[in-house]
């Protein structure tokens, strides 16, 4: 039970600070989709993609601190 309330409370730490520390222009470049494509710009402001790629490398990050400092 600890270890997964370690892991959850991880994941929203570190997504949290990953979304905050880069710009939204850096996570627009990631979705090639939304930025090559002839859209109006109101559509390529869209954040879903930014934040499921931050949670994404915030848990992660969450998984390898406590595989390596828990023992899991």
């Amino acid at each position: 039970m600890e270890t997964l309330f370690s892991l959850i409370l991880l994941t929203v730490f570190y997504g949290m600070l990953i979304l905050a520390i880069f710009p939204e222009k850096y996570f627009r470049k990631l979705s090639h989709f939304n930025h090559h494509k002839r859209v109006p710009d109101y559509l390529k402001v869209s954040l879903s993609t930014p934040i499921f790629f931050s949670f994404l490398m915030g848990y992660t990050l969450a998984a390898t601190m406590l595989y390596f400092f828990q023992g899991i």
